[in-house]
């Protein structure tokens, strides 16, 4: 018989308090756990850190899972000049400071770090002080000279912000970009600053709470402009001595010690909400926290307090010692400093509650939500309680199950009784009461006849199996539904990443539906091998990586095999571990080529970045490359790099082409194009360097290439004499012409000289012709491209066939002029009058004439007609082309006539909100089918 959870509920005025068990007993031996460690907790409570605290500097970090799971450990080998001086989380990844102005990084559970500075290159947030008055320093004992000190009194990670309160100042280090921020504390008594608070922290804009002698000011940072301001609230009830804000930063809570008070306040300070004596308290508040927005905790000895509004609170005790050890007179005989064994919870404030912990439990206490109170609530009448009642009803085969379904039906509340029971259930712990209740929605789902919502039921089933398994001791992860809605699924399945569960991630990812997150956990695996596998050469590691890469493709008969994961992470793993080769060849998977590209320039494989380049065919990166590479190296480097004629650098020992034998890889790292150093330095000619004929005069030069370079002086000087419309045809032509013969007596060039000569001929004549200059037109192609503009087709045609060039070529340049001009008209004239029979040829096809139509907006009527002649393509390309200008009838009669329903059901959907008439045709045809 299951318990109902709200026998355990304490009320305060109006609202349930709850405390739940995460673990009843942790799988460590620690005793006085507050009392003998130095404690960090992650984030969101996942992870804790404990140091002894009989050593003023620890040597050795514990890292334990919340379950008491030991994870690993830092050990550190102190020193007098380089000492751990306090750790803290950022999220999941320990923070560990350094006294030598350092703090370490560490990004797994394998001791991986980076180690940065704290306070190099730091940046005032202090405005116009002198910059001497900020100096708090000391004397080297070593060197007997002064330094500048950055004693560390504690450390706080705030947003993205690791933040050390030092002597005399504030540092901030942000974790994303390790720039470094100093805000002086000179303008104070040192001696009366007592403690700092976040208040919020939102991109770069942070803003804290410094309680400094019986006041507390508002400091205001903004690390893009680099102010600070210090706005002074004027108490007069410190000093404070602890400052805690409740997550939403509305309300604050500010302790003074030495007259056992608590206030809590608003943001603005505007108002006292509490005033709380802890002088009659079991002991002087250890820790005080927030649970959510609305109750401060106070951890005493051996109890829990919640304080609510009017100094209202309800508490939740610890034992000092078992019942059967109890004994009343002894403890009476004990003096004051005797070692008397008590708890001290420690107590951590989250989102949605707050999380408790000591030497042999974890505990959760929450406000309790409204769908639980629903359910669970002794005397409640809410549908979500009547339903959940059926189960117990037919647990005992009573017919009152019936009766209260038809209750609910009757009263229209089925709908609302299930969608409350999904919600309770979303907040449940006990695995017990999550099965009752998902079976109280089953059985509802039976009588609803609107048919409830089948994926949101299994949605809530997935996550509680997904939140229940990772919540197991074994994991240690007792995230609750309203964290995990916070942090997003992406951080869940880095946490198991972390802890190199990847296979529970992936069948986590399949159960909440996140295939967008597939990709990092392969990624995370692949470097983790890396990492592991020191054994293994890089030609090794690489087919494993390979093939793990392209398993996640689905491939059909006779695809090529390509990657597309971002490889980016595992090749600079690769490279960190000192496996070069294994880079390069990981890099030759990546999908993007501007990444993989960025990838080889950045280890310095320039030749392979150039090759690479060019074998993808993306033109414009190669200019761009070409430009940087012309922009960043010596001129002789350049030339040497534009003619090298390797095809690839990844294959220039034997073990690396043993890979090739394995057919798979072979398949992924087959380049078909060759690249030669003629084909990159043509290119760098004519796109690049042609601006700067010197570059061009000095490259050929270095190259022996004494025919290009002759013809580029040619090309020069005709560019130097080009003539407008009112010159001389006749003049200009014998300038060209002498300039050419003078290259004849060579007899490489005579061919070459020849056509140039001929083309010559050409420019005179039709400049003659039409009395305007084609000097300026450099090749064949532009001077087509001029008479079809001049609608000279006639005459374009006459040039193509006596220069036997093919008839397509014509027909390209005429639809691409003529569609970029809007001359639909003469393009159709032309296709009607060069086409045979009634119905409409063309060399070119009529698939690429319809497609060019659609691109350039052509009128419909021309664009059907083309279609309707198509004879070079499948059925669905021609029906695709329809559905392009919107002629849904069109298309289903294409797919009609090829008996192709699923086509026609496609038509259907993308012609909803069409005319009746054409919906009308398409079902006809549907169902003739």
């Amino acid at each position: 018989m299951l318990t109902n959870p709200s026998l355990s509920w304490q009320k305060l005025h109006d609202v349930y308090y709850s405390i739940r068990t995460c673990y009843d007993s942790l799988n460590w031996s620690i005793e006085n756990l507050f009392s003998n460690y130095r404690v960090a907790l992650s984030t969101y409570t996942t992870l804790i850190a404990l140091a002894s605290r009989q050593a003023q500097y620890p040597n050795v970090i514990d890292v334990y899972s919340i379950s008491g799971n030991k994870l690993w450990s830092v050990i550190f080998n102190s020193t007098p000049q380089e000492h751990i001086v306090d750790f803290t989380f950022y999220n999941e990844d320990l923070l560990v400071v350094l006294s030598s102005g350092k703090y370490r990084l560490y990004t797994d559970f394998q001791g991986t770090f980076n180690e940065f500075s704290y306070k190099e290159g730091l940046l005032s947030l202090s405005g116009q002080e002198d910059e001497a008055s900020k100096k708090y320093v000391i004397t080297n004992l070593e060197n007997d000279e002064t330094e500048e000190a950055f004693d560390v009194i504690e450390a706080q990670v705030w947003g993205n912000c690791l933040v050390l309160r030092h002597k005399n100042r504030i540092t901030l280090s942000n974790l994303e970009t390790y720039q470094n921020f100093d805000l002086s504390l000179n303008q104070f008594d040192l001696m009366l600053v007592n403690c700092i608070a976040l208040l919020s922290a939102r991109e770069l804009i942070i803003e804290f709470l410094l309680s400094y002698s019986n006041t507390i000011y508002i400091v205001k940072l903004d690390l893009t402009l680099q102010t600070a301001s210090f706005d002074d609230q004027k108490l007069t009830d410190g000093p404070f001595s602890r400052i805690s804000v409740s997550h939403n930063g509305s309300l604050i809570s500010i302790f003074n010690e030495k007259s056992s008070k608590i206030f809590v306040v608003r943001k603005l300070f505007d108002k006292v909400l509490l005033e709380y004596d802890t002088s009659n308290e079991s002991s002087t508040p250890y820790m005080i926290e927030w649970a959510g927005n609305d109750a401060i905790i106070l951890s005493l000895r051996d109890e829990i307090k919640l304080i609510g509004p009017d100094q209202i609170s309800i508490s939740f005790f610890y034992d000092i010692v078992d019942q059967e050890d109890f004994d009343l007179d002894q403890l009476l005989r004990e003096s004051p400093e005797s070692d008397l064994s008590f708890t001290i919870p420690i107590i951590k404030s989250e989102p949605d509650g707050l999380r408790i912990i000591t030497s042999n439990k974890v505990e959760f206490l929450t406000r309790v939500p409204q769908s639980s109170i629903d359910i669970h609530l002794v005397g409640s009448t809410h549908p979500s309680l009547i339903l959940l009642d059926c189960v117990s009803k037919l647990r005992e085969q009573s017919l009152k199950a019936d009766t209260n379904i038809s209750l609910l039906k009757s009263e229209k509340s089925l709908r609302e009784a299930m969608s409350g029971c999904l919600d309770a259930v979303l907040h449940e712990f006990d695995p017990q009461w999550q099965k009752t209740i998902l079976k109280a929605v089953s059985f509802g789902k039976i009588y609803d006849n609107d048919y409830f919502n089948a994926e949101e039921y299994l949605r809530v089933v997935n996550i509680i199996k997904v939140l229940d398994q990772i919540r197991s001791a074994e994991f240690g992860l007792f995230l609750t539904y309203e964290v995990v809605t916070i942090v997003g699924w992406e951080t869940v399945i880095r946490m198991l990443l972390t802890r190199q569960e990847h296979l529970l991630a992936l069948k986590i990812i399949g159960l909440v539906q996140l295939p967008d997150l597939t990709n990092l956990v392969y990624s995370h695996w692949c470097c983790s091998k890396i990492r592991k596998e020191l054994n293994l050469s890089d030609y090794e590691l690489f087919k494993i990586v390979a093939k793990k890469l392209i398993s996640l493709e689905k491939f059909t008969p006779g695809d090529m095999k390509r990657n597309h994961i971002s490889v980016l992470d595992i090749s600079n793993v690769a490279y960190q571990e000192g496996r070069v080769d294994l880079c390069k060849l990981l890099i030759n998977l990546e999908p993007s080529m501007l990444a993989k590209m960025k990838e080889y320039l950045m280890i310095e494989e320039t030749e392979l970045a150039l090759v690479k380049t060019f074998q993808a065919g993306d033109l414009d990166l190669c200019r761009l490359l070409l430009l940087h590479l012309q922009n960043t190296l010596p001129k002789l480097q350049l030339f040497k790099l534009l003619s090298q004629n390797e095809q690839s650098g990844l294959f220039k020992d034997t073990s690396a082409r043993q890979l090739l034998k394995d057919e798979e890889i072979k398949v992924i790292l087959q380049d078909n194009l060759f690249i030669s150093g003629d084909l990159i330095g043509n290119f760098w000619v004519q796109n690049i360097a042609k601006y700067n004929a010197s570059l061009v005069d000095s490259y050929y030069k270095n190259e022996s290439k004494s025919l290009e370079r002759n013809l580029a002086k040619v090309k020069k000087f005709l560019k130097e004499n080009d003539v407008s419309d009112n010159s001389n045809y006749e003049e200009i032509f014998q300038v060209h012409k002498q300039k050419l013969h003078g290259l004849l007596n060579n007899l490489k060039y005579t061919k070459l000289i020849q056509r140039e000569l001929a083309i010559l001929e050409l420019k005179k004549k039709l400049s003659e012709m039409y009395q305007t200059t084609f000097f300026g037109v450099k090749s064949l192609t532009d001077i087509l491209v001029k008479l079809i503009k001049m609608h000279q087709i006639k005459t374009a045609a006459k040039i193509v066939k006596d220069q036997k060039l093919p008839q397509e070529k014509l027909w390209h340049l005429v639809l691409e002029v003529y569609s970029k001009m809007g001359e639909f008209e003469r393009l159709h004239k032309f296709i009607t009058t060069n086409s045979s029979g009634s119905k409409l040829k063309s060399p070119i096809g009529m698939t690429v004439i319809a497609q060019t139509c659609i691109n350039y907006g052509a009128p419909k009527a021309y664009i059907s007609v083309y279609i309707g002649a198509i004879s070079d393509s499948t059925y669905p390309r021609v029906v695709d082309l329809f559905l392009q200008i919107g002629e849904f009838k069109l298309a289903a009669e294409e797919a009609f006539n090829n008996k192709d329903a699923d086509m026609l059901r496609g038509i259907l959907k993308r012609a909803r909100g069409s005319n009746e008439d054409t919906i009308s045709v398409i079902k006809s045809y549907i169902s003739r089918i």
